[in-house]
């Protein structure tokens, strides 16, 4: 009886978890990459205090018009390009629905996840630039400065 009970309830469970994400987000049955960029869209374009609500307004109309465009294909962009990048069988066995449901339900249980991750990547890149440009800077302040010597030496020489 237990057992049934059991089953039947995480049968109930796993059919609610699936069916909710296209009903939320009024999308296709199993389109959960539309639904994540949805969701995404929303969970990153929420009010904020330093925006005026004039901006917040325009580029809420911006990203909706971009997501209604992709439809989830941008996504599946990522996720394809992120199994390219990594060597793993197993990462690139698992299809990017799966990637994508599991990607919603982390977005809907926990807000802003993916975007804090953006930011920190991003972030990451952005230092590893700078850090490049200093080094630059300092092997381009050492070639002007042995300029200037050979230079000096050169007139005195003359």
């Amino acid at each position: 009886m237990f057992k049934k009970l059991l089953l039947s309830s995480f049968l109930l469970f796993t059919l609610i978890g699936i069916i909710y994400p296209t009903k939320k987000e009024k999308t296709k049955l199993f389109d959960y990459c539309y639904s994540l960029e949805k969701i995404l869209l929303r969970n990153s374009i929420q009010k904020r205090e330093n925006f005026s609500l004039k901006f917040n307004s325009i580029s809420e109309d911006i990203a909706k018009f971009g997501v209604s465009k992709t439809k989830g294909g941008l996504t599946n962009k990522m996720i394809d390009q992120y199994k390219t990048s990594k060597d793993s069988l197993i990462i690139k066995l698992i299809p990017n629905k799966l990637y994508c449901f599991s990607g919603y339900w982390v977005e809907k249980i926990n807000p802003r996840t993916f975007e804090s991750i953006f930011y920190l990547k991003s972030k990451k890149s952005i230092n590893e630039f700078i850090d490049l440009k200093d080094e630059v800077d300092g092997v381009l302040n050492d070639i002007n400065s042995e300029y200037k010597f050979i230079k000096k030496e050169f007139e005195n020489l003359f």
